[in-house]
């Protein structure tokens, strides 16, 4: 294992953050390409800016961003999150592709005796590839569950992990040679369920001729050290941080607490709404024997007026602040406790 001190903030402790030697290896080989599973939150900017802090060359490096809604609509993720992305892109001359499953999450959820929709991206000429499904007949009918098993908590499965992998798979085709570095920004701080990942393994689109592997490489740093770095970059969070998110999950994510339910309500109910009519349809909840709107009436809202004044517009729209900023500061949900993402 190879030792890195990480370059924090003069208040904060410097801890030694170890690196296999293979990932080393991939490193330095100058034909390795990275690609980084970027949605925007504080630890996939966090894994870029350690990718910086490496000495890696922007070149190199390709983000790559889930869009979880099907690429034209937007239900569960925050409006302004692709804008936030390519915005972030653009402001470190890096190149950024987007994958999506087609109709998101949504049209898996009313999947009824048919297969999974297509998997879509846009290639480096910006055209759209369709990869066709498998054939095959089933019906999903459900709300993925709240649980670690992504086989039940099926959405980020079919809407992230399975795209991403069929998006490398042809746009790194293994009748040629390539070696590629898959980088995610999981953090065993998190969850005792992430407490167990790998920070090294093969990635699942490995062939005899694609050498894909998987690294995480911010898996042992805590919250503090993420914000150091944004703060070393004076990088600007996503908005969802500034109105006191803890996490950049899909806003509606079905980890959310009461009192995120109760700001979400706040800030957007027509989202609240559709998912009260889509349990209406189901003939069965998103939480067992609790509706949403059970949820939304046990939580107590924590939205700042003065920030929704300032980041409702983006947040709920485009982003178009500038992503290096002057001055630095916290966000609201720094730290925060609340559950506002998957475990």
């Amino acid at each position: 294992m190879i030792q890195y001190l990480p370059i924090l903030s003069k208040n904060q402790e410097k801890k030694a953050i170890s690196i296999p030697e293979k990932v080393s290896e991939l490193l330095s080989d100058n034909d390795c390409k990275i690609i980084v599973a970027f949605s925007g939150g504080k630890d996939s900017v966090a894994t870029v800016l350690y990718l910086f802090e490496l000495g890696i060359s922007k070149d190199r490096i390709e983000l790559h961003h889930h869009d979880v809604d099907g690429g034209n609509s937007n239900l569960f993720d925050w409006k302004c999150t692709p804008s936030y992305c390519k915005a972030f892109a653009k402001a470190f001359h890096l190149p950024i592709k987007f994958s999506w499953r087609e109709g998101g999450i949504y049209r898996e959820m009313y999947r009824t005796n048919e297969g999974l929709q297509d998997v879509l991206y846009l290639d480096e000429n910006g055209d759209k590839v369709r990869l066709t499904s498998k054939e095959g007949s089933s019906t999903r009918r459900k709300f993925p569950a709240v649980s670690a098993d992504l086989r039940t908590r099926w959405c980020s499965a079919v809407v992230k992990i399975q795209p991403f992998s069929r998006y490398i798979s042809s746009e790194y085709s293994s009748k040629e040679k390539h070696t590629i570095l898959v980088c995610t920004g999981e953090r065993r701080q998190e969850s005792r369920a992430r407490s167990k990942y790998k920070d090294f393994d093969l990635h699942s689109t490995h062939s005899i001729l694609r050498k894909s592997y998987h690294w995480r490489p911010v898996i042992d740093f805590k919250e503090k050290e993420v914000w150091a770095l944004y703060e070393k970059y004076k990088v600007q969070p996503h908005p969802c941080y500034e109105l006191g998110w803890s996490r950049c999950s899909c806003q509606l994510c079905i980890f959310s607490s009461a009192n995120t339910w109760a700001s979400l309500f706040e800030l957007q109910p027509e989202k609240i709404y559709k998912i009260g009519g889509t349990e209406n349809n189901f003939g069965f909840t998103l939480y067992n024997k609790s509706t949403i709107y059970d949820k939304v009436e046990k939580g107590e809202s924590f939205l700042n007026p003065a920030k929704v004044l300032r980041w409702k517009n983006e947040l709920l729209g485009e982003f178009i602040s500038p992503i290096i900023v002057d001055i630095w500061q916290l966000p609201q949900g720094a730290f925060a406790v609340e559950g506002s993402g998957a475990t």
